[in-house]
């Protein structure tokens, strides 16, 4: 396990020399998921992850000063059936692109990350936040995250996961 006071959370936004490695990451598990990307559409989208709105953000892990992982929060827009969808808001934030470098995996770097995603989304105002999930079902369910739903997403069958924020206070996210 790791010693917490070795890591650093910030806020991408605060580190923008770390950018380039978190759009790699990005578009290395798109890659990965065969999902459509480029690592230039993955530069576009991360680059509102550093403007001063409170979503989309990406939070980065940083050991000493190399970062080892990252998680985003965003706002998607979400089929609950055919017919209607809840357009984006705080109500429904969504944790996406969690990410350890893998010599750090199995270490607590990932529970780091979501930890610092709850209080952010908490601190933001949202009572619950949302994932989908292809092959770590049973990481977020070990977590306390639940299955909701059973959907498609870019092909392939995922699991729409979701959990309550409570007011705990576990993970601050460092300024600058």
């Amino acid at each position: 396990m790791i010693e917490k006071a070795a890591v650093k959370l910030q806020l991408l936004q605060h580190a923008p020399e770390h950018f380039a490695q978190v759009a790699a990451w990005h578009h290395q598990e798109c890659e990965r998921q065969g999902l459509q990307s480029t690592l230039a559409i993955r530069q576009q989208r991360l680059l509102l992850h550093v403007q001063h709105n409170a979503i989309p953000k990406t939070i980065i892990a940083l050991q000493g000063q190399k970062p080892v992982g990252c998680v985003s929060l965003v706002n998607y827009t979400y089929r609950t059936d055919s017919s209607v969808l809840i357009p984006p808001n705080s109500a429904n934030v969504w944790l996406s692109n969690l990410y350890v470098v893998d010599e750090k995996r199995q270490q607590g770097f990932g529970n780091l990350l979501i930890e610092a995603a709850k209080k952010y989304s908490r601190d933001f105002g949202a009572n619950e936040l949302w994932l989908s999930a292809a092959e770590f079902t049973d990481y977020y369910q070990k977590r306390a995250w639940e299955v909701v739903r059973k959907t498609r997403l870019g092909g392939r069958q995922v699991n729409v996961m979701r959990i309550a924020l409570d007011e705990q206070d576990v993970t601050v996210i460092a300024n600058g």
